[in-house]
């Protein structure tokens, strides 16, 4: 029997509303040669993202965020160490630090 009054919570339309509010759920930036990448914002990242993490592979994860913009991002003279950076910057303009 079902809960009367019980909500139903519709993950595409949460994923939709958290995306407005961190400005479309994308980081953007450029490289030291001046290509355009971006990535998803902490909280839109694929579970693939997620186990890189866990197992300390920062290789893996820069991998699993740029998907196939990878080679072009290491081309383009990006480094796996340069999205620790940019996620530090990007935490601080949230108003927040990496660990939370």
């Amino acid at each position: 029997m079902t809960k009367p009054n019980r909500s139903r919570y519709r993950l595409a339309t949460l994923r939709q509303n958290a995306a407005e509010k961190l400005g479309g759920g994308t980081i953007d930036f450029e490289t030291p040669d001046g290509a355009e990448f971006s990535i998803p914002a902490p909280g839109f990242w694929p579970d693939s993202a997620k186990e890189a993490i866990r197992a300390g592979d920062d290789l893996a994860l820069a991998a699993a965020l740029l998907g196939e913009n990878h080679a072009k991002f290491v081309e383009a003279g990006g480094r796996s160490d340069d999205l620790t950076l940019l996620f530090g910057a990007y935490a601080e303009g949230q108003g927040s630090t990496v660990g939370e």
